[in-house]
């Protein structure tokens, strides 16, 4: 699996947006290529080569990419697999915005999965807790920024979208004052 930062992981995700054309079977050129679209450009001095090089082989080699030739150019595209992996990476690194302004709005998550999909609704509840989601019932779970991309994606993950509803709440009553206090929310 492919964790933390990393250039493999950065190439992968790259790949994602669409097919990098090269322009020689050994890549000579693939440092100047790629430098702009990774996210390391800082660091971009010091990355040796060869650890592209190896990158690449290595994705190749799991069949997260394939290398295609075509007359004098080498496209490297991402595979159903890489795709794959990046969705399950994106859905393990998940992380909610925290703007610095809150704009009093409750998001509210409600959910009523069967029991047929037990798994599914026992993950999404770890899920919301694990994201900060406080839970105010059994399946009702509260957060005070915007973050329906995010729900949406884990709903989609998980193939449970028909189930979820995603509500925006401006008051809940008696248990507001609570709630600012456990997600650290100032009144102006």
């Amino acid at each position: 699996m492919l964790r933390g930062k990393s250039l493999t992981r950065e190439i992968l995700f790259m790949l994602a947006a669409g097919p990098i054309i090269l322009s020689s079977l050994f890549l000579p050129n693939v440092a100047q290529i790629l430098k702009p679209l990774i996210k390391w450009r800082k660091n971009w001095d010091k990355i040796d080569r060869r650890l592209i090089h190896n990158a690449i082989r290595r994705l190749n080699q799991k069949r997260l990419i394939e290398l295609i030739q075509r007359g004098d150019k080498l496209y490297i595209q991402i595979t159903k697999n890489g795709k794959n992996l990046i969705k399950n990476f994106d859905y393990d690194y998940l992380i909610l915005p925290k703007p610095k302004k809150w704009d009093k709005k409750w998001r509210l998550v409600i959910f009523d999965i069967p029991e047929k999909k037990n798994k599914e609704r026992h993950a999404f509840s770890a899920k919301l807790k694990d994201l900060g989601f406080y839970p105010l019932q059994e399946s009702n779970f509260i957060y005070p920024y915007d973050c329906q991309d995010e729900i949406d994606f884990v709903c989609e993950f998980l193939s449970i979208n028909r189930y979820v509803n995603y509500c925006l709440v401006e008051s809940l009553g008696k248990r507001e004052g609570d709630l600012r206090q456990f997600f650290n929310l100032s009144l102006s």
